[in-house]
């Protein structure tokens, strides 16, 4: 056994244990997304408001029902029998950030010609309006504040987003179902919280939870995903700006 191994004679590892966390996961999971959905908040006009939300939303509670709930430590790595792919380790592996860090340079440049193209669309441009607006003074002129606030805040929105999709929900629901429906299942829900964006966003956000749900899996972190989703954000404002 690893360094890492934690011995638990109490941890239940059945099938209808694992299928039944597995549910929890993906109802709680798509509660929560529901919830923000629903909460009276104007991203656009309030960025802040929003990126906490998604600190509770997305990080705070579903870490709570991971530790509290289900009694999964983060630490958990390779004793469960009938779990071989680590599927209880939650993508909470930021070790190899090398291998990660030139797996999402690679992501986002692969990404890169569809946001520039998304980017350019009217529609697009007229959704993000308001959201632009934080960004400039009354002249019009860019505010490097604001620009270095949403720095910071787009990494901690988008640690918790990753985690939450490509984590807690891919991992979580893994426990029973394995990986190809897990990756399915948190991609549709990634793809339904971008609903009311563009249609096409909606799409790629999809088929973008399905490719970064895959590297999460076969990485066993998720790591790479937010990295990735992190570029591609900065890099959607950038372009949106100018």
């Amino acid at each position: 056994m690893t360094e890492e191994t934690v011995i638990d004679e109490d941890w239940d590892d059945t099938p209808t244990a694992m299928w039944l966390r597995a549910i929890f996961t993906l109802l709680a999971g798509a509660f929560l997304l529901w919830a923000q959905w629903h909460a009276s908040i104007d991203v656009g006009s309030q960025w802040a408001r929003w990126v906490w939300l998604a600190v509770v939303a997305n990080f705070l509670l579903p870490l709570g029902i991971v530790w509290l709930f289900f009694a999964q430590g983060l630490r958990r790595v390779d004793y469960l029998k009938n779990q071989a792919l680590n599927a209880w380790n939650y993508g909470w592996n930021f070790r190899d950030w090398k291998t990660h860090f030139k797996w999402s340079i690679g992501m986002f440049l692969v990404m890169l010609p569809f946001v520039v193209w998304q980017s350019r669309d009217p529609n697009s441009r007229a959704a993000y309006a308001n959201y632009i607006a934080n960004f400039r003074d009354p002249l019009g002129h860019i505010n490097p504040l604001a620009m270095l606030k949403f720095f910071a805040l787009v990494v901690v929105y988008m640690a918790c987003w990753e985690w939450f999709h490509r984590g807690f929900l891919l991992f979580g629901i893994a426990q029973a179902t394995g990986a190809i429906p897990a990756i399915l299942l948190q991609a549709i829900l990634f793809g339904a919280a971008h609903l009311g964006k563009p249609q096409p966003e909606m799409i790629g956000a999809f088929f973008g939870g399905a490719i970064l749900g895959t590297i999460a899996w076969r990485q066993k972190s998720f790591a790479t995903a937010f990295y990735t989703h992190t570029l591609v954000h900065i890099a959607w404002l950038v372009l949106l700006l100018f």
